[in-house]
């Protein structure tokens, strides 16, 4: 099978993955010979990979390195092509997207195993990049909201909602969610000029840069995606009794780093947290609503192949990707 991993070592033989040791994207190699998956699990599906992203630290999620190599890849779109023998909800040729556990990866192959709880089934008028590019972006936003943010479809109350990074891969699923369930949102942003039609587009009521974040008025629930001084800023605008929660990869320990120094003076009524998105197939199926009802896409900037996976890994990295998700197909 031709798939793309991760050497184990750097050249001086030192181990990848390990705390403060990521491997660089020069040692991601593509394999022709790398066995293919079998199922083995009750609640296991083998599927022909059609299509994968590019996640931007992907390589720095230590979790995903086993002894020898890494595989990378999370999100996928693809056609069940065996299943467990107990499995019943999905026949083998069904098309399904979703995205794998962090802790393991493999979607930059030709096949590979999913469960049960990754996948669900891929609406029509998806093609297979539109499909491959919702599932972690979107999931994280939908788990930001409605898991974690206890937001709920607003009625005759609706919430005061800040989002930042709002034009980025994940803010855009969070504003179009957010607004989609009656709340008023206000979108952040490092510009203005270069992004407030494509945020108004989408819903957002008002679109700010992070510079005005003194002339707001404090807001029920705040959906960080930018971290470091944007997020420190955003204690500023919350209400004593809000709810303030951080998507950014390298925020994962800022609520006791903030009340260390004294940043959330005042604010000790606010609930604060980090978290990491988890496959849900609930939550995919409340996406696929959305889909269905033509509210939201997946967004793809460009589509690769396997062999040009370094590059693309690099050049998101760098974020010069413009909007949407680079998208491989094996």
């Amino acid at each position: 099978m031709r798939a793309a991993r991760v050497r184990a070592t750097s050249p001086d033989g030192t181990p990848y993955g390990v705390p403060h040791h990521p491997a660089p994207s020069s040692a991601i190699e593509v394999h022709d010979d790398i066995p293919k998956p079998q199922v083995s699990q009750p609640d296991e599906l083998l599927i022909q990979v059609k299509a994968s992203t590019v996640i931007r630290d992907n390589l720095e999620w230590n979790e995903l390195y086993p002894p020898n190599h890494a595989l990378l890849g999370n999100d996928f779109a693809g056609i069940i092509v065996d299943r467990h023998q107990s499995v019943d909800e999905y026949n083998v040729g069904d098309h399904v997207y979703g995205m794998s556990h962090g802790n393991r990866g493999g979607m930059w192959a030709e096949y590979a195993v999913v469960t049960t709880e990754e996948a669900v089934h891929k609406p029509d008028h998806l093609s297979w990049e539109e499909a491959a590019a919702l599932p972690l972006s979107a999931m994280t936003a939908d788990q930001a909201l409605f898991v974690h943010g206890g937001l709920e479809l607003a009625r005759s109350h609706p919430k005061s909602i800040l989002i930042t990074g709002a034009s980025g891969g994940v803010g855009v699923y969070l504003v179009q969610f957010a607004v989609a369930a009656g709340h008023h949102v206000v979108a952040a942003t490092s510009s203005r000029q270069r992004n407030e039609a494509l945020l108004r587009s989408i819903g957002a009521h008002e679109v700010v840069e992070y510079t005005d974040f003194s002339t707001l008025h404090p807001f029920d629930l705040i959906v960080d995606v930018v971290g470091s001084q944007v997020l420190r800023d955003c204690w500023g605008v919350i209400k004593p009794d809000g709810t303030l929660i951080s998507v950014d990869s390298t925020s994962w320990g800022f609520v006791d780093e903030h009340r260390r120094s004294d940043i959330s003076v005042g604010k000790e009524g606010v609930r604060a947290l980090f978290f990491i998105v988890e496959p849900s197939r609930q939550s995919m199926e409340r996406i696929s609503r959305h889909v269905l009802s033509g509210k939201i896409k997946g967004l793809v900037s460009k589509t690769v192949s396997l062999d040009d996976v370094r590059a693309a890994y690099e050049s998101a990295h760098s974020r010069g990707i413009g909007q949407g998700k680079i998208v491989i197909t094996p």
